[in-house]
């Protein structure tokens, strides 16, 4: 019995892959905040993030997995309101809030065969998070991270156009929601190429 599962898993894979291509999307982000809190404490933000696609042919549909890194740097009001006055030594504070997200992602896209995609996704994972602030001054300089592990989810919309046979310039945007004690939402706005690997 254990034979004929193995001889069905290796049939099934050869299957997917004969009917699969891959392709990698690699893009820089302009980053957005939303939700009340972070919009009031943070400015506009960037990163960068990468999505490997598993392309079923001829149905439009895909599977991918996407990661990144995304910063954001607080406003001055929210650093100055760190400051300690009554130290002997001048500090500046720096506050920067850093987002890990890691999503799998169900994709389908419209006019598959034409030059121009448009790609409609939704993902669920994990976004790891990280509060830092960093003191300066000119003799010490402490730094106080503190970190989370929310659950979110990231529906997005995206336009590529065929430059080659294997590379296409992608234009999208998501928004990013965390569900967790933390609620961060964001929208990213990204740009990159997307290729066949």
């Amino acid at each position: 019995m254990k034979k004929i599962y193995l001889i069905l898993f290796i049939l099934t894979s050869t299957i997917f892959i004969a009917n699969a291509q891959y392709k990698m999307d690699i893009s820089v982000n302009y980053n957005i905040p939303q939700s009340d809190n972070f919009s009031n404490d943070f400015k506009n933000g960037w990163g960068a993030s990468g999505e490997v696609h598993y392309f079923f042919k001829e149905s439009g549909f895909s599977a991918s997995v996407l990661f990144g890194l995304q910063g954001f740097r607080a406003n001055k009001s929210v650093e100055d309101e760190l400051i300690d006055t009554s130290l002997i030594f001048d500090y500046d504070y720096q506050v920067h809030y850093f987002s890990f997200p890691l999503f799998i992602r169900a994709n389908y896209t419209f006019f598959q065969k034409s030059d121009f995609n448009i790609m409609l996704g939704f993902g669920i994972g994990g976004v790891f998070m990280e509060h830092k602030e960093k003191q300066i001054g000119k003799h010490t300089s402490d730094t106080n991270i503190d970190k989370f592990n929310e659950f979110g989810i990231y529906p997005s919309l995206g336009l590529s156009y065929k430059i080659s046979s294997d590379i296409s310039i992608i234009i999208s945007s998501g928004l990013n929601i965390t569900l967790g004690e933390k609620k961060v939402r964001y929208i990213d706005i990204k740009t990159g190429l997307i290729y066949t690997i």
